[in-house]
């Protein structure tokens, strides 16, 4: 468990190799094991392949072209909401990405989001509208899980906003109902030799976000 652990990592680039039907299934299935409230199991889970995914792509390509801004189902707030040191990491992570691809402007970054990391599949992660705080943690618990059961796999993964931003053209694609909303998007894939997925973010030292009272 610990290798896959350390194994897993934001890949940004993928191939076009698609992902067999049954291997999606079995990580799923994977998923399931995560634990919920009173095993409540809150998620539904839609996964975009082939026809599907390249309609979306082609959609979130307009978007971008238009400068379009998202309006995710689960309001992003600002950077300024999260804590200083929260901040620091993000500023830090975006230093570091400009140094590592030697472009001030990240544009190769920025370029991969709009094409939803060249994906050949994408991982829609729902919860019914009345939900509380404690399902959505139980959701992160359940897409972390899921990224775990696909490096398993060898299949590797990036979770993030970019996938998600456009609900309204999600749903009739996924068939995913005006009860639900769309929280959480997966991008799952073989890593690409391209050089943003040698990225590879730091951890905070141990001391610094660990207290343990005896």
């Amino acid at each position: 468990m610990k290798e896959v652990v350390n194994k897993r990592h934001s890949v940004r680039c993928f191939k076009e190799t698609e992902i067999p039907v049954e291997v999606l299934k079995d990580i799923v299935r994977t998923a399931q094991r995560t634990p919920s409230w009173e095993n409540s199991q809150p998620w539904n889970v839609y996964i975009a392949t082939g026809e599907t995914l390249r309609k979306i792509k082609k959609i979130w390509i307009a978007k971008y072209a238009d400068k379009i801004k998202g309006s995710p189902d689960m309001p992003t707030g600002h950077r300024t909401n999260f804590s200083e040191r929260s901040q620091k990491n993000m500023a830090d992570f975006m230093s570091y990405i400009a140094d590592y691809t030697g472009d001030p402007d990240i544009v190769h970054f920025l370029n991969m989001n709009e094409k939803l990391f060249d994906a050949p599949a994408l991982v829609y992660l729902t919860l019914g509208k009345d939900h509380t705080g404690w399902p959505i943690y139980d959701l992160r618990a359940f897409g972390m899980t899921l990224m775990l059961a696909a490096k398993d796999h060898g299949v590797d993964s990036i979770p993030a906003y970019e996938i998600v931003k456009f609900p309204a053209e999600l749903r009739p694609l996924l068939s995913v109902s005006d009860d639900e909303e769309i929280i959480m998007g997966i991008a799952l894939g073989y890593a690409s030799e391209d050089n943003l997925n040698g990225l590879a973010s730091t951890r905070l030292p141990l001391e610094e976000i660990l207290t343990i009272k005896q």
